[in-house]
């Protein structure tokens, strides 16, 4: 049984086209991942951005908790700072930037970068928690000792970018 030279250039055109096809999705899923990781980057530095303005609201809560504090004694008037520093639409985005960091971190990495993203999620929602709704159960079960001041968020966040930055280098 002889094989004609036109069937042996189908199988080679075949098995360059299997090579080519499996070739493509394999960069085609490394680019979504990719792009996925830049997300979670542009998500912690979103995030990051309110860090200032709910140190600021949680330093009411405490004034709000003082009772020998004069100026802010009702969870209105605190409501009223809270609405005038961060409006009710700009939760509702930061909110939703908190939900996509949780499944970005819990779908794009792994081991000790994860562990950190979801110990800084866990914090951010603690904050935004507190300052949002004028107090926190999850921050008095898991943030009692109080949140980090601005160098060592700073910190935090600049560990997170570069953990990020080393994954898409790769």
């Amino acid at each position: 049984m002889e094989i004609k030279i036109e069937t042996w250039i189908a199988l080679a055109a075949v098995i360059v086209a299997i090579a080519a096809i499996y070739f493509g999705n394999r960069n085609n899923k490394q680019q979504i991942r990719i792009s996925k990781l830049e997300e979670l980057f542009s998500v912690i530095q979103l995030l990051s951005n309110y860090y200032g303005k709910l140190k600021e609201l949680e330093l009411k809560i405490e004034e709000l908790r003082n009772p020998e504090y004069q100026e802010l004694q009702t969870l209105s008037q605190y409501y009223e700072i809270r609405d005038k520093a961060i409006p009710a639409e700009e939760r509702d985005k930061i909110y939703n930037h908190l939900s996509r960091l949780e499944v970005l971190a819990q779908c794009y990495t792994k081991r000790k970068l994860k562990k950190k993203i979801l110990s800084y999620e866990s914090m951010m929602y603690a904050i935004i928690d507190l300052t949002f709704n004028g107090g926190s159960m999850y921050q008095e079960l898991n943030w009692k000792n109080g949140f980090p001041d601005y160098e060592e968020f700073d910190k935090i966040v600049k560990e997170l970018k570069e953990g990020i930055r080393s994954i898409i280098k790769l």
